[in-house]
């Protein structure tokens, strides 16, 4: 037997376990029923998670919306978290705990088109069909660093009509040679029409043994192509060694010098930049400039994704109706993201249907 119920973010959900059945105690001797099949209830979370900072936090073993855990980076009261379409799971790089999931895409095959066709009910049949004989032996993966594709280092600014930096953006840095760490974001990007000329970084050094420095700006000109850098030399024209840490090219990459060991690892929106402490306790740095991702990709282009973004190019978020599996503990559920937009229309309010199946 199964019951659908639409969970409201303060009603807690418990797993529906049918008792056993005693049979009739005849003369001298009772017998035991076999236990009925286990099954659980299915539910709905709808939330708010439309501060492009802070995320909001779900328990799947209470089919419930927390309140934000006092420090996220060390609790395991949370399982999930979102934040607008990005989707974290306690586990990994991303939170202390060991939920991991495995996508299966079931949409993942679909074209845009394709996928803008699809109906709730689509959606609906997608979840249902999954069960637990679809649970894998393998592939459940946690959190860890992605290349970042957005990029979120700049953006594009309406007013002006024009490509700017997005100082929001910023990561902690380990240099090449094992010189020391730091954090860095750009704060400026100069444009002659579509093209990059100039960029300015700002960074902080951290070494060895010592703390995080003041802040200091390094001007990039990109006129020439990219511009190689060291936190701790500055400007450097050889890009063949090991004496520059990450660059910045006319074509909006920034790259890394993963061949000496300079990794990055992404800033949370709510680190303050000039008031944080330290650069060397991340844990992991990668070769690239990098997110947090796992089964759940972090952008909205990815048919693999939660959502597309902007198929008919009105900058709404289409559902791909795709089903993960997620694991918490030794318990697996499958979760479906099916909409972004609350009753009124706003954006950032994501639904969750999911379901315990074992």
């Amino acid at each position: 037997m199964h019951r659908k119920l639409s969970v409201s973010p303060r009603i807690p959900l418990r797993a529906l376990t049918i008792p056993f059945m005693l049979a009739a105690v005849a003369a001298c001797e009772s017998e035991v029923a076999a236990p009925a099949e286990e099954t659980f209830e299915e539910g709905v979370i709808s939330m708010d998670a439309s501060s492009p900072i802070s995320f909001a936090y779900v328990s799947l073993t209470d089919g419930a919306v927390l309140r934000s855990p006092a420090d996220p980076g060390s609790s395991t009261s949370w399982d999930m978290a979102f934040r607008r379409f990005s989707v974290r799971l306690n586990g990994g790089v991303a939170g202390p705990g060991s939920v991991s999931a495995v996508n299966l895409g079931n949409n993942a095959g679909l074209t845009a088109d394709q996928v803008a066709a699809l109906t709730p009910q689509d959606g609906e049949a997608a979840f249902t069909a999954v069960t637990a004989a679809d649970i894998p032996t393998v592939g459940f993966v946690e959190d860890a660093l992605a290349p970042e594709t957005g990029p979120s280092w700049f953006r594009f600014d309406r007013q002006s009509g024009s490509i700017v930096a997005n100082p929001g953006a910023a990561w902690k840095l380990r240099e090449g040679s094992g010189r020391g760490y730091g954090v860095i974001r750009m704060v400026d990007i100069a444009m002659q029409g579509e093209r990059p000329v100039g960029a300015t970084i700002q960074f902080r050094r951290h070494d060895p043994g010592g703390s995080l420095g003041a802040p200091e700006t390094l001007a990039l000109d990109l006129t020439r192509g990219p511009v190689y850098v060291s936190l701790s030399n500055g400007i450097v024209r050889d890009p063949a060694g090991c004496d520059w840490d990450v660059a910045t090219s006319p074509e909006f990459t920034i790259l890394v010098n993963e061949s000496c060991g300079a990794g990055t690892f992404p800033l949370e929106a709510t680190d303050d930049f000039t008031a944080l402490a330290r650069a060397d306790d991340a844990p992991d740095y990668a070769g690239f400039l990098s997110t947090i991702a796992g089964a759940f990709p972090a952008t909205v282009g990815d048919p693999r994704g939660t959502f597309w973004y902007s198929i008919r190019q009105n900058n709404r978020m289409w559902p791909t109706y795709n089903v993960f599996l997620v694991k918490v503990a030794e318990e697996v559920y499958k979760v479906q993201v099916f909409d972004y937009y609350n009753a009124t229309g706003d954006s950032g309010f994501p639904s969750v249907r999911f379901q315990r199946l074992r």
